[in-house]
């Protein structure tokens, strides 16, 4: 807030938000879903290898699940008020469970 000449204070206009197009926890959880799903996809081919197998799940592919699993809570709680946060909910859920059961199976 400044003033003028005669003393009176003079509203500024309000600064938009320069990073409000890094706040869209929607669109961060599609990308994680689609980064996720690549990532899996490239861990199929390393961990066909059965003599080097367990060293990819143990050094790579568990702390990706243990860093995915968080941010996909994150995600269910930030996205709980949205207007389908359920359906956000039951998918984050659902990505961390297919995560854990995609490295245990493989």
């Amino acid at each position: 807030m400044s003033a003028n000449p005669t003393g009176e204070p003079v509203l500024e206009p309000a600064e938009q938000d320069p990073l409000v197009r890094f706040r869209n926890w929607r669109g961060f959880l599609f990308v994680t879903i689609a980064v996720n799903v690549l990532f899996v996809y490239g861990m199929l081919g390393n961990t066909g290898d059965v003599s080097l197998g367990i060293w990819y799940k143990t050094l790579i592919w568990l702390p990706f699940n243990v860093i995915a699993s968080v941010l996909y809570y994150v995600f269910k709680v930030k996205l709980a008020d949205a207007a389908a946060g359920g359906v956000y909910g039951f998918l984050c859920l659902a990505m961390m469970a297919a995560n854990w059961i995609v490295m245990v199976v493989i």
